[in-house]
């Protein structure tokens, strides 16, 4: 399959590009079968030949995304099938998500928590909001099954981190009365 691309020329730290028409799967800087062109990207120079772009695209080469941003510059006319790609990226996470930990792990769990009543809260109501947020989510699909079973498995996951705060705060308390008072020797 042919492709349309750029192929970097130029000094060290001063590239300039050639508008080549390549194999795809040869190197970016190996052998092409025509130069359709240059591009110098710091003084915007732009030369490219109309006539046999345009003659390569609609045998069905493949320009790259430079090259399409190139040639609407020079306002060429692509056919409708030559699409910008873009990629796929992963979606930023506005909140780190919080899950119940297992049964076993509850005791660690505890003495973590216990170290600070405030931050238990805080978890706690983090988790709450986390819950009702993955609920709003569910309740938007059509799937009535699935939101029954979500429902109450948040449920379950709500609870069980309102008394794992509640005990934590409580043996953070009993930790506090039962530390002596240090004594002056």
């Amino acid at each position: 399959m042919l492709v349309i691309r750029l192929a970097r020329t130029g000094r060290k730290k001063y590239p300039t590009y050639r508008i080549v028409a390549a194999d795809s799967r040869r190197a970016a800087i190996g052998k092409f079968v025509m130069i359709l062109g240059h591009y110098n990207p710091h003084t915007k120079e732009l030369v490219i030949k109309k006539d046999e772009t345009t003659k390569f695209i609609n045998n069905g080469a493949q320009p790259s995304n430079a090259v399409i941003k190139l040639l609407q510059q020079e306002k060429i006319v692509v056919p409708e099938w030559v699409q910008l790609t873009t990629r796929n990226r992963p979606a930023k996470k506005s909140q780190p998500t919080v899950e119940a930990a297992p049964a076993n792990d509850q005791a660690a769990e505890t003495e973590a928590v216990a170290a600070s009543s405030d931050e238990s809260d805080q978890s706690a109501a983090s988790v709450t909001e986390v819950a009702s947020e993955h609920a709003d989510a569910v309740a938007e699909k059509d799937e009535p099954t699935n939101q029954a079973e979500t429902a109450a498995s948040l449920a379950e996951d709500v609870s069980a981190a309102k008394a794992t705060s509640e005990v934590a705060a409580e043996v953070a308390s009993t930790e506090a009365d039962a530390k002596p008072e240090p004594t002056d020797a």
